[in-house]
């Protein structure tokens, strides 16, 4: 399977750790995986491409969306994997123009306003580090629609 791990990166986070480590488990167990992200600050059995992803600028996303398209195309990405908002919903538009399945993981509190609570930028299928982050989403930020599956410390 080819896993691409998306990510909003400037400085290293827990949740590129995560990725990284994940990479690096499912490398192991046969599978093929990039990562996309701003920057890359770890050690990760994948192949790095730099884009800006944290840029919420609407030409820079409508780029990141373009080249994220042809990228699932030319790699035949099987699972878009998101580690963050701004990866969630470059994804959520992304996996409307090619046939690839998206899960998100949500690492931490997401802010909590007006547009955050209108609609799921993370998907059907999303797992949080903890109960606490399972019900912040679906009590703060109404998302009802999607299975939320809580993975305490998944990977180490």
């Amino acid at each position: 399977m080819k896993i691409l791990h998306l990510l909003s990166q400037t400085h290293l986070t827990g949740a590129e750790v995560y990725a990284a480590v994940l990479c690096r488990l499912q490398t192991a167990a046969g599978h093929s995986c990039l990562i996309v992200s701003d920057t890359l600050n770890v050690q990760a059995n994948a192949r790095y491409i730099p884009m800006p992803i944290d840029n919420r600028r609407w030409l820079q996303r409508v780029r990141n969306i373009i080249a994220l398209v042809r990228l699932c195309r030319s790699e035949k990405i099987d699972v878009i994997h998101a580690h963050s908002r701004a990866a969630s919903w470059v994804a959520n538009v992304v996996r409307r123009f090619v046939d690839v399945d998206f899960v998100s993981t949500v690492h931490g509190r997401q802010h909590v306003h007006f547009t955050s609570q209108r609609g799921n930028v993370y998907g059907e299928h999303i797992i949080v580090v903890c109960d606490h982050l399972a019900e912040h989403l679906r009590k703060e930020l109404n998302i009802i629609d999607a299975k939320i599956s809580v993975v305490r410390n998944g990977v180490g």
